[in-house]
């Protein structure tokens, strides 16, 4: 992928939004080739999209009509993937939050004097706080967590600071929202992790306001386009004012 604009990577580490640095050109570049990528991982999983969409109707007991062996032939679901996830939600919830410390630390290598024992203790008190004190939604979301888990096969929670909040928070995401390749062995190694958001319009504005986003008005394009020609002249030893 060729881009018009070149950066060193120091020199974004602490941009709150690196679009704001990149011509109209290269932000259309990076987005057809992120869109392109993301359709072919979206691809390799439709076979377990199908399965999972099943399991799910099955779990929440949706009524559908059945036409085999004849029309409107009975229909009957038993509740047994329903009753399995909560049991499954019911023996682990206290196991995996046992007290008021959710968060556990342990002291690697020596500790003679005992402080990096002080010190894992103050980080486990203050990292339990941030859970159950600042992120009010960090136990509902923990077990949305749990009663789905055993019903689609796996879970995912993302944790980071949102800047609207002024605070860490920890969601659940669900498994059809988080797009890897489906031969993806592992988060860590995966070429492309996409999480699809799903937002209004208000918080999406609320985003532009504060700068977390840019602007994809049709005016904003047409400076980009012109900030992006500007760039490109002026590389190539032409003024604007010439």
């Amino acid at each position: 992928m060729n881009l018009k604009e070149k950066f060193d990577i120091k020199d974004l580490m602490y941009e709150s939004n690196i679009a704001e640095k990149l011509c109209a050109e290269d932000l259309s570049t990076i987005g057809m080739w992120v869109v392109k990528d993301f359709d072919t991982d979206l691809n390799s999983r439709m076979t377990w999209e199908k399965r999972t969409e099943t399991s799910l109707k099955l779990a929440l007991q949706v009524a559908e009509t059945k036409n085999f062996p004849w029309a409107n032939a009975s229909n009957v679901k038993f509740p047994l993937i329903t009753i399995a996830a909560l049991q499954y939600h019911a023996r682990s919830y206290p196991v995996l939050i046992d007290s008021d410390l959710p968060v556990k630390c342990r002291v690697v290598g020596d500790d003679k004097d005992g402080l990096r024992a002080l010190r894992a203790t103050r980080v486990e008190q203050h990292m339990s706080y941030q859970l159950l004190e600042e992120d009010e939604d960090w136990e509902s979301e923990m077990d949305k967590v749990l009663i789905t888990q055993p019903i689609v096969g796996c879970a995912f929670k993302k944790t980071y600071y949102d800047p609207i909040k002024k605070h860490n928070i920890s969601e659940n995401v669900l498994a059809k929202d988080l797009v890897v390749n489906y031969w993806t062995k592992s988060l860590e190694t995966a070429s492309r992790v996409t999480h699809i958001l799903q937002m209004n319009k208000n918080e999406i504005y609320e985003r532009v306001a504060r700068g977390l986003w840019i602007d994809v008005s049709e005016g904003q394009r047409q400076q980009e386009q012109v900030r992006c020609g500007r760039s490109e002249g002026e590389a190539g030893g032409v003024s604007s004012g010439a």
